[in-house]
């Protein structure tokens, strides 16, 4: 039987539709893989301040088996991935920018959490900018999953070493163990114990509930058994960990110190977490239900999008390179202004002489980022005045704030007793932060002021410096920034240190400054 025009013209059309819908596939897979490695190879630093993050940390070591095991996720799927095309979504492309503005930001205001969540969220919303809905749908949770790669969560160390302590009280009460509790601190017939920061469980919380949502995933198909294991997974570690520390102690209580602390006492932790890990995934299997069905064979074919590649592509790389490029230009641009730093200190604070030229005390700040450290003594010798100014390089987007006030201090010595409460100075417009100190061991009291510069404005809020820092970094202004401590042992009047601070902002402001 001979075909038809009409017959033929039919098959003509639906080779064609083949051969488009073809051609699409090979220009999107093109397209992103060529867009995914200009960002890697352009973002690598925030990549490897990522891992950096992980090891360091130790809290989130377990991260990096995040992306290895996305990839696995979704290579499962591949034969579901068969089923559906892509349809690429250019309105995807607010998120590029949004993620590119974020990225930005977190430069140059050295927010590294910023940075993170731009170089993993990266990677869902190009796949949904090139594959579309359908695609993205059979892949959501490996896309979802890496949210567990940013490390995020050590806000909730406190609360855990609060929950793990009195948790831990209440085993040993209802044990018959002697027992009183004073904040964080434990003490027992045998010895005193500290719940640490290493002893909140933190590690094994976020380990555990970024296993457990992978476990309820690949084993549940229906929400509410999800949910609950997950919640099972929320709940477990923490009183797992109150139970360590509970054993801690009573090994501790009967069998002598150098059994509960020391490498026992890691083996003993590695142990018991590991045993509760295996327990709570054995106890969810019998309520395992059978995998899901398939997404269904798309129908009809696809439209011939490999014209829309030809500008989708270019654009996206233009909103990847745009950040970078702006950031690396406004740096140059910055790093050029040679104006020079303040030289020196004055001689006389507040009718206050100098007792020397050239000192450096307990406050030596991190070095990173910082191009002076002036430091003098003022007033009398058995109980001097430090006065202390840290610039900041004009050309980097300097150290954290964090780590300069940690800095200005020996934190194994000294603690935050009080503050910070915010007192003016007559010579200053802007008022200065304050904060009482108290000796780690002994009696040793100290009061603090400190203000940040940035520019002519001064400051005592540190959301407010790196906010205003960040806006002239990011438009390339070259603009003075530093921080000005004054201390005094004992328990100085503030109002005092702060006629003193305010005498030293007035003479950081003169044009030699």
């Amino acid at each position: 039987m001979s075909e038809g025009p009409t017959q033929r013209s039919t098959i003509e059309r639906a080779m064609a539709s083949r051969s488009g819908a073809g051609s699409l596939q090979i220009a999107v897979h093109m397209g992103f893989v060529a867009c995914m490695l200009a960002f890697v190879v352009l973002y690598a630093r925030t990549y490897l301040s990522l891992g950096e993050t992980w090891e360091d940390t130790g809290t989130f070591q377990y991260a990096f088996l995040i992306f290895p095991i996305s990839a696995v996720l979704i290579w499962s799927r591949r034969h579901w991935l068969a089923c559906v095309a892509a349809r690429p979504r250019p309105m995807a492309f607010f998120g590029v920018a949004a993620l590119g503005a974020l990225w930005l930001v977190g430069s140059v205001a050295d927010i590294n959490l910023a940075l993170h969540i731009a170089a993993v969220l990266i990677w869902p919303v190009m796949v949904y900018l090139f594959y579309g809905p359908r695609v993205a749908g059979v892949i959501a949770f490996a896309l979802g999953y890496l949210l567990f790669a940013i490390p995020f969560g050590n806000f909730m160390v406190g609360p855990l070493q609060t929950v793990t302590a009195h948790l831990s009280v209440l085993a040993l009460e209802l044990t018959g163990i002697p027992v009183v509790m004073d904040g964080h601190f434990i003490d027992t017939p045998a010895s005193a114990w500290h719940v640490a920061e290493a002893c909140s469980g933190i590690k094994f919380f976020v380990a555990t509930t970024a296993f457990g949502v992978l476990y309820a995933h690949l084993f549940y198909t229906g929400l509410r058994r999800r949910l609950i294991f997950v919640g099972c997974a929320l709940v477990v570690p923490i009183i797992a960990n109150a139970l360590r520390v509970y054993f801690t102690i009573l090994i501790g209580e009967y069998f002598g110190m150098q059994y509960a602390t020391g490498t026992d006492h890691l083996i003993f932790g590695w142990q018991f977490f590991g045993t509760v890990l295996v327990v709570l995934f054995v106890c969810g299997w019998p309520w395992h239900q059978a995998p899901p069905r398939g997404p269904e064979p798309d129908q009809g074919l696809p439209e011939d999008g490999s014209a829309r590649m030809r500008w989708m592509v270019p654009v996206a790389l233009a909103l990847i390179v745009l950040p970078a490029t702006w950031y690396a230009v406004t740096g140059l641009l910055a790093a050029s202004d040679d104006r020079p730093g303040p030289a020196a200190l004055p001689a006389q604070l507040a009718d206050l002489a100098a007792l020397d030229d050239d000192y450096n005390g307990d406050a030596t700040p991190p070095e990173r980022g910082l191009d002076v450290h002036l430091a003098r003594r003022y007033g009398d010798i058995a109980r001097p005045i430090q006065v202390d100014y840290l610039g900041i390089d004009a050309g980097s987007d300097g150290p954290d704030i964090l780590d300069i006030r940690r800095g200005l201090y020996d934190a194994s010595a000294w603690q935050v007793a009080t503050g910070p409460t915010i007192v003016k100075a007559p010579a200053s417009s802007s008022g200065f932060a304050t904060l009482t100190l108290k000796a780690t061991h002994g009696e040793g009291t100290r009061v603090l002021l400190y203000a940040y510069r940035i520019g002519a404005r001064w400051t005592p809020s540190p959301l407010y410096f790196k906010t205003w820092q960040a806006v002239d970094r990011l438009f390339g202004q070259a603009t003075p920034a530093g921080i000005l401590v004054v201390s005094e042992a004992g328990r100085p009047d503030p109002a005092e240190l702060a006629r003193v601070a305010g005498d030293a902002v007035a003479a950081l402001r003169r044009p030699e400054h």
